[in-house]
């Protein structure tokens, strides 16, 4: 068989975009229509058991481009580790990442949007567009960015490329939902739902006519003991918020969603007209996902399904067979850069801690995606089988979690130790201590100085 050429790279990412909304295989809720994720989806391989590394913006695109988990690459929080306590960023020279890697291989190298990665994602970018942003996102930027992003993106892939090219389009939407309820200041703050007046009242049309977003299934279960540290944050549940708020918050979310599918059938539509379809691989993919009201939450960073739960979507019509769905391997945000980098036939480097994919995507089961592990600021989370196991740290008070999602996918109950769960939580929790010592962790709280102090050499 002729070896393929290396293929084009098309690395589409969205921010705060939820499975549980819109996944790409067309169970959407609240009216939502999805046309061209979902072609792309059909087109190619849906992975529907995709995690981030850290339900965040900036430790979840770090990881994206380094392969790495934050705690190795030193972005653990919005606030970039190393800039906030050490008062500088690790040397690129010491953390491989994915545009770094891809530009020595040879590709001519592109980055358009939100970067909001420590740098990690512009490192070997040749192309930066017309703007350059990488901050995380206030009220309504990305309803006013998302179409210059996309805008620099079609008119890079007009251009003659005499070379294999690798181009991210990263997407501000629809991260614009996230401070629409809870903006500092509160609701007296203007915020993207004022611009959306048409749901702000039952008896007004939304989407094609129906009827506005509903409210999630496990709106009224309140948060797990361990799960939110809900107390300080501005993401926290708020019983003041009527019913009447909420949809409108949800029916939001869902007008963001659609505008930015739109923005992706751009890109597809122009591949398709350059001849490029069959060469390119496109991956779609977000940072995180969106709580929308479950549990009364908004916003991301915790370990429930709504905010951890990520799409991992890939179409190379040259190698990827189409119509693929995986719901058996459990793959990872660090894991999408050697998979990008072993379907380019491009060396993954050492300090690459994530593991390629390719094999699943030609339809093979290995052994190596049966579980994945994400973190935040004060908890681990183990995924594994029917099972998720957290164990956090929440103002002082450990917990241990553990929710069977065949039986609750709503996430309602912990059964940890109860009966009948004994064994798999006794499993759990030993799997847990081991991963810590394998990663040389002392705790599964964040402690800046214990985990990061000479583990990565520091640039001057």
């Amino acid at each position: 068989m002729e070896k393929l050429k290396q293929p084009n790279v098309v690395f589409i990412i969205s921010d705060q975009w939820s499975t549980k909304i819109a996944d790409g295989l067309s169970n959407n809720k609240n009216n939502i229509e999805t046309p061209y994720l979902d072609k792309l989806a059909k087109e190619g391989i849906a992975f529907t058991n995709s995690y981030s590394s850290y339900p965040l913006c900036c430790p979840a695109r770090a990881s994206m481009f380094t392969g790495c988990m934050p705690h190795d690459n030193g972005v653990s929080h919005n606030q970039e580790i190393w800039q906030h306590v050490f008062g500088k960023l690790p040397k690129k020279d010491e953390i491989k990442t994915l545009g770094g890697t891809l530009e020595k291989a040879g590709y001519e190298t592109a980055y358009f949007g939100k970067e909001h990665a420590s740098e990690y994602g512009y490192d070997g970018i040749q192309n930066k567009g017309s703007m350059l942003y990488s901050a995380g996102g206030f009220i309504s930027e990305g309803s006013v960015f998302d179409s210059i992003f996309t805008k620099d993106a079609i008119n890079y892939l007009r251009k003659e490329h005499n070379k294999p090219f690798y181009m991210t389009l990263s997407l501000i939407n629809p991260h614009d939902i996230c401070k629409a309820l809870l903006c500092e200041g509160g609701l007296s703050n203007k915020s993207i739902m004022d611009t959306i007046i048409f749901c702000d009242q039952e008896d007004k049309p939304y989407l094609r006519n129906s009827e506005r977003g509903k409210l999630p299934d496990n709106f009224n279960s309140p948060p797990i003991e361990g799960m939110a540290e809900y107390r300080d944050s501005i993401y926290s549940a708020n019983d003041a918020f009527d019913e009447n708020l909420w949809r409108r918050f949800i029916s939001t979310y869902s007008i963001l969603i659609e505008k930015t599918d739109w923005y992706i059938g751009l890109v597809l539509e122009e591949l398709e007209r350059q001849g490029l379809t069959e060469d390119t691989l496109v991956i779609f993919t977000s940072d995180h996902g969106d709580m929308l009201g479950a549990h009364k939450l908004v916003a991301k960073t915790y370990m429930y399904e709504e905010s951890v739960k990520t799409h991992a979507i890939l179409r190379y019509p040259n190698l990827i067979k189409e119509g693929q769905i995986n719901s058996h391997s459990f793959i990872n945000t660090i894991d999408l850069m050697p998979t990008i980098l072993d379907i380019c036939n491009v060396k993954i480097p050492d300090t690459v801690k994530g593991k390629s994919f390719k094999p699943e995507c030609l339809g093979e089961k290995t052994s190596n995606f049966k579980e994945t592990f994400s973190e935040n600021m004060f908890c681990k989370m183990l995924r594994f089988d029917n099972f998720k196991y957290v164990e956090s740290v929440v103002y002082g008070t450990r917990y241990k979690i553990l929710f069977d999602l065949e039986k609750d996918a709503d996430e309602t109950e912990n059964v940890f130790n109860k009966k009948g769960y004994e064994e798999i939580s006794k499993y759990a929790e030993d799997r847990m201590k081991r991963y810590l010592e394998e990663e040389n962790l002392e705790d599964v709280y964040f402690d800046y100085n214990k985990i990061f102090k000479g583990k990565v050499k520091i640039g001057s």
